[in-house]
């Protein structure tokens, strides 16, 4: 087991092993295993991919130091009993004896700290590796889609870039991780703006409901060194949209009969009450990070001057003025 782990940036402020000003206070601790050689696959928008130039210490836009083990479990420890976090979250890379690395993680997790919820991000896996990390008490796994179509898949994480991973091997995995975890607590993440019309996110978002499965959102963030380090992000109308009809599925609130696109396949209604927009607006949870219960990912793919796409805390008055307005042509 490597004697390494590495912290995001703003865990690591809120654990007191480095200097750093935080605009948002992350209510997750999240780390990600540490391994000398970068990460097996080769996701094209990845700054930890095999190929990719980018800092060795970044995922995201987010700086990770690498802490010794023992160190990062006495912090926790002592912030547990201050200030405690509301989530353990272990971000994965794809590497020889990932899973062992991880059962030892767990284990080393579970007895220093076993009332703090553990969600683990990792790639797809048997399911006797899944129920083995289960029994020993991690709460919840996601593993990543990314990406909203098989097409898309295959060129940003699968064969296109020379990446082991399949979109029917991660589907498998999802519905092996939905069975063993349970009805909402197998997540996946998916990018917006790597090429899917909104009519494509919308759908699968819904497959994905239907399934019981968690959808954390992401914009598509351009990370210098990445093989996707020119291409833009999606607007903020296109994303609210986004967030919008997320919100409106995941809560059962919409079906997908109801709402119209565009010649582009953009939602151009959702044929909801305007009341019920209104509400879901002013209450601004729609537009706040998605995923695991206590994620917040402050400003994992955003500066803390903006645009801001997932607001890691409730979003102010002036903010949902701004939210309404951007969501406006749907209204």
């Amino acid at each position: 087991m490597s004697n390494v782990l590495c912290l995001s940036i703003g865990t690591a402020a809120l654990l007191g092993l480095v200097q750093c000003k935080l605009d948002a206070l992350p209510t997750t601790a999240y780390t990600m295993t540490y391994t000398e050689s970068r990460c097996s696959a080769n996701c094209a928008f990845c700054a930890q991919a095999r190929k990719s130039r980018a800092k060795a210490n970044q995922l995201s836009r987010i700086t990770w130091p690498s802490y010794p083990l023992d160190k990062i479990i006495n912090a926790l420890i002592e912030q547990n009993s201050n200030q405690p976090f509301q989530r353990l979250c272990i971000q994965t890379l794809c590497y020889p004896n990932l899973f062992e690395n991880l059962t030892q993680l767990v284990t080393l997790f579970r007895s220093h700290l076993p009332n703090i919820p553990l969600s683990i991000a990792l790639p797809p896996m048997e399911a006797k590796q899944l129920q083995a990390l289960y029994n020993q008490g991690v709460d919840r796994v996601a593993v990543s889609l990314d990406a909203i179509t098989p097409r898309l898949f295959n060129e940003i994480k699968g064969a296109g870039v020379k990446s082991p991973f399949s979109w029917k091997h991660h589907l498998r995995a999802l519905g092996i991780a939905r069975s063993i975890f349970g009805p909402g607590r197998a997540t996946t993440h998916l990018i917006i703006g790597l090429g899917e019309t909104e009519r494509q996110a919308v759908h699968l978002i819904q497959q994905l409901v239907n399934k019981s499965i968690t959808v954390g959102l992401f914009p598509f963030t351009p990370i210098p060194g990445t093989s996707l380090a020119n291409r833009e992000r999606p607007t903020l109308q296109q994303y609210r949209r986004i967030q919008l009809a997320h919100h409106l599925l995941q809560n059962r609130l919409v079906t997908l009969d109801q709402i119209q696109y565009n010649s582009r396949q953009d939602i151009t209604k959702f044929n909801v009450h305007r009341e019920i927009l209104a509400d879901i607006i002013a209450r601004g949870k729609a537009f706040q990070t998605a995923g695991c219960p206590s994620c917040n990912r402050p400003f994992f793919t955003e500066q803390p001057g903006g645009p801001i796409y997932n607001y890691p805390e409730a979003p102010t008055a002036h903010v949902l003025e701004e939210i309404a307005y951007q969501l406006a042509g749907v209204l």
